[in-house]
C-alpha cells in the first residue's frame, strides 16, 4: 500500500461504514479537493482492504476476479462504452478473463486513435462473440 494515503485511508474507515456506497465516499472525496485520478487510487486502495478473501473449493473460486481497472496505457484510448462493453461481455460470462484481456491487447495494437464500441465489437465478432452471446437480436441481413 503507498504510504502517503494511509492517513487518508484510516480516515475513511473511521468516517464511512465498509458497505458505504462508493458515490458517497467518491463526492466526499471531491469535496476535499482530490482529483479524478486521486480519487481512484483511494477507492483502489480502500475497497480492496476492505475485499473479502476468496473461499477455497466452492463454485465462486472458479470465477475470476470481478474488477477489472484500465491501465494508464489504456485510459485515454478507450471509449465509455467500449469499455463498458468489455466488462459486459466478461460479467455476463461470454469471455473468459483470458479472452477478456486478449480483446483488450487486439483492441489496443490494431485500431488506430480512439476505441470506439463499433471498434470493440468488430473485434468481438471476428472471434466468434456477439450480442447473440449476452441474449440481445441482432439484426438479420440479407
Amino acid at each position: 500500500m503507498d504510504d502517503r494515503w494511509a492517513p487518508v485511508l484510516n480516515e475513511l474507515r473511521e468516517r464511512f461504514a465498509a458497505d458505504t456506497d462508493v458515490v458517497e465516499v467518491e463526492a466526499y472525496l471531491s469535496a476535499k479537493g482530490y482529483d479524478r485520478r486521486q480519487i481512484g487510487e483511494i477507492l483502489s486502495l480502500l475497497y480492496s482492504d476492505n475485499a473479502p478473501s476468496p473461499t477455497w473449493g466452492g463454485a465462486d473460486s472458479e470465477r475470476e476476479p470481478s474488477l477489472r481497472v484500465q491501465g494508464p496505457h489504456e485510459r485515454g484510448r478507450f471509449t465509455t462504452d467500449a469499455w463498458g462493453y468489455l466488462i459486459t461481455l466478461y460479467a455476463s460470462g461470454a469471455v473468459t478473463l483470458n479472452d477478456f484481456e486478449q480483446l483488450v491487447e487486439r483492441a489496443l495494437v490494431h485500431v488506430d486513435g480512439r476505441i470506439t464500441l463499433a471498434d470493440v465489437r468488430a473485434l468481438a465478432d471476428d472471434v466468434g462473440l456477439d450480442d447473440g452471446a449476452m441474449g440481445g437480436e441482432r439484426p438479420l441481413i440479407h
